[in-house]
């Protein structure tokens, strides 16, 4: 728990036979992060050689590669209407699709026969597209036409005839004036032109002789004129109505097509899920193989386990291979590079991890800090909340999404669960801070509520002292876990100079302030000790650091002044909170009639007091545990352990593999 899991660096040497079985048994129970063996031991041992590179991976990945595309044609679905906050309350529960274990050429036949049967999709897709871009050219088409209709000619005048070309276009209204002086000094005489206003643009047709088409040629184009070019005929009341109609058939077409995809989507998506799984499954075993190395007539795989799975890793290499396989450990030594590190925490606080990987995965041989994060990153935030009427509702909203989100991802369903930890220590340490939305019960009900041991707007001074106290302790904790890993380690000249100073330091100057401001009596004999004390810590401290020692000192004071925050944001909380209740009661006293906005300031002012609050709540809590906590003994920068590993979403299997 307080240390990532024990892992065992382990050999597996099985009989070529089984290579198949014990590959997918191994894949199954999920125990064993195989690594490439040239990458681990080179050179090789002797009679070793790199595993023969298989053709199949790229049949396999051609078949994933061809459902992926008719996966990304299914995307194309336009989504229903639905409320998106209705679907995100409601995820999808996905129901496993039965089905046998298949060998890899009856799996990759059938993969074969079911795209041979959605072989329409692609026709499909492509339809689609093409309508798209009819459907496209059609709006720019009517768009075209609406702009020319005061003009009221046939448009197959547009464009370049036998001896005229015509051009029509929008000019900006502010630009026409300089376009159409451009136009008459351009050279040629014989020139038409006909302008129409239509909002912030002139609708612009110009008329010249064909061979004075040259001339105008850099007049006419972007960005200050825009060419209109409708594609069409006829007189343009006519050619509007027949592209409307025309506008009316693509889109039927487009919903006829993509209703018929949306039903082949419903038949064939959860098939398809499948037999993507199975795929990756069998590409996964390939690439763990490719891998491996090879002697006569055996296979052999290395990589890590964790120590409480090893025993059961050899029951399955023992069934898997009929007893025709040899499994050898050994305990990670000081020059294996890059050892997995695998969190083992207990159920209740895994969802925390995420907070320690949000900042750096412990080291393999480093303490895990998330037994210490979790209840202090908990107890800071309900003291920065500090309203019980606030942790009634976020329990309240995180326990509804814990019950409504049970088929949710796993990372939101453990936000989730710390959004509901959170809400019920605001709730405990609300009451004893006597935050009920502020200060209701005294303003609204002269009530005192029960369980009052400290109120930071009524004695904030007292609330300075726990927050100082809190930091003191929670640094000396991250002090002590430090000189634990130096001790452990055998450095002890580390743990005298960067943690026994401290340990020096600290009560030698608090025996010196408590005997200067006379907060309790201090003898002669324990003052000059004390001062010994402090002389000798800081003669520590810059003998080891040199003149940095300076900074150390202040650092020190900086980090535990920081603590300080858990007051300003108690203090925030109920001011504002008292402050939405005060206006409140001001406005509602005006009129009768001002209880409407009086209530509607009420709400929406303790519902954003809620979120701002605890907002600031999660950023300051977690920042004291990256920053202080942190900064006095962890490190970070481990590699997650990579079980090779079965992961079925989509489907379960039910029958031995046939092969």
């Amino acid at each position: 728990m307080f240390y990532p899991a024990e892992m065992r660096w382990v050999g597996i040497v099985f009989h070529d036979a089984y290579t198949g079985d014990v590959i997918r048994d191994l894949q199954n129970a999920g125990v064993m992060e195989v690594l490439p063996l040239h990458e681990v031991q080179s050179p090789l041992p002797p009679g070793i050689t790199p595993k023969e590179r298989s053709s199949s991976p790229d049949r396999i990945t051609e078949a994933m590669m061809r459902i992926d595309r008719i996966f990304d044609t299914f995307a194309e679905i336009p989504s229903s209407k639905e409320n998106p906050l209705i679907t995100f309350l409601s995820p999808s529960s996905i129901i496993p699709l039965t089905r046998p274990e298949l060998s890899e050429e009856e799996l990759l036949q059938e993969t074969a026969s079911v795209l041979q049967d959605l072989q329409k999709v692609s026709s499909i897709r492509a339809a689609l597209r093409q309508a798209s871009g009819e459907y496209t050219a059609a709006v720019k088409n009517r768009e075209a036409l609406r702009i020319l209709a005061p003009f009221n000619f046939d448009l197959g005048i547009l464009g370049d005839g036998v001896y005229l070309s015509v051009t029509a276009g929008l000019v900006e209204k502010e630009k026409f004036e300089a376009f159409r002086q451009d136009l008459l000094s351009a050279g040629t005489d014989e020139l038409l032109i006909g302008e129409r206003e239509q909002g912030t643009n002139i609708v612009v047709v110009v008329a010249t002789p064909l061979c004075h088409k040259p001339l105008l040629e850099r007049i006419l184009r972007p960005p200050r004129f825009h060419p209109l070019v409708p594609g069409c005929c006829g007189m343009p009341a006519e050619a509007l109505a027949a592209e409307e109609e025309r506008i009316e058939t693509i889109a039927a077409q487009e919903s006829a097509l993509i209703e018929e995809l949306r039903g082949i989507r419903q038949e064939w998506e959860g098939r398809l899920h499948a037999l993507y799984e199975d795929l990756e499954h069998r590409k996964e075993q390939h690439q763990v193989l490719s891998g491996s190395g090879k002697s006569t007539a055996t296979t052999v795989l290395a990589g890590w386990v964790p120590e409480k799975e090893v025993m059961e890793m050899e029951r399955v290499l023992e069934q898997a291979s009929e007893n025709h396989a040899l499994v050898r450990w050994r305990h990670p030594s000081p020059e294996d590079p890059g050892i997995p590190s695998s969190y083992e925490n207990p159920g209740w606080l895994k969802p925390f991890e995420v907070l320690t990987t949000t900042f750096a995965r412990p080291l393999y041989r480093e303490v895990d800090p998330t037994p210490f994060v979790a209840p202090f990153f908990v107890f800071f935030f309900g003291l920065m909340l500090g309203d019980a009427g606030y942790g009634i509702i976020m329990t309240l909203i995180a326990a509804f999404l814990y019950i409504r989100l049970k088929n949710a991802e796993r990372s939101l369903h453990d936000m989730v669960y710390i959004l509901l930890i959170l809400g019920v220590a605001s709730t405990l340490l609300g009451i004893i801070q006597g935050g009920w939305f502020g200060d209701i019960p005294g303003r609204f009900f002269a009530i005192t509520p029960p369980f009052i041991l400290i109120e930071p707007l009524k004695d904030p001074i007292t609330f300075f002292q726990i927050a100082l106290i809190l930091g003191i302790i929670h640094i000396n904790l991250g002090l002590a876990i430090a000189a634990y890993q130096h001790l452990r380690s055998g450095e002890y000249r580390m743990f005298f100079f960067e943690e026994g100073v401290w340990f020096i330091i600290q009560p030698s100057a608090a025996v010196i302030l408590a005997g200067f401001f006379g907060w309790f009596a201090v003898s002669s004999p324990l003052l000059y000790a004390a001062a010994a004390g402090a002389l000798l810590g800081t003669g520590m401290l810059f003998s080891y650091q040199g003149a940095m020692g300076f900074f150390g000192l202040t650092g020190f004071l900086g980090d535990w002044l920081s603590y300080v925050r858990i007051l300003a944001l108690a203090l925030a909380t109920g001011g504002i909170a008292m402050t939405i209740n005060i206006l409140s009661t001001l406005i509602a006293g005006i009129h009768p009639l001002m209880v409407v906005p009086a209530a509607i300031i009420f709400i929406g002012g303790h519902a954003f007091n809620l979120v701002i609050q605890s907002l600031g709540g999660v950023i300051h809590a977690i920042r004291l545990q990256y920053i202080e906590f942190f900064g006095k003994f962890y490190t970070g920068g481990g590699r997650a352990f990579s079980p090779f590993r079965s992961h079925r979403r989509y489907s379960q299997i039910t029958e031995r593999d046939i092969r």
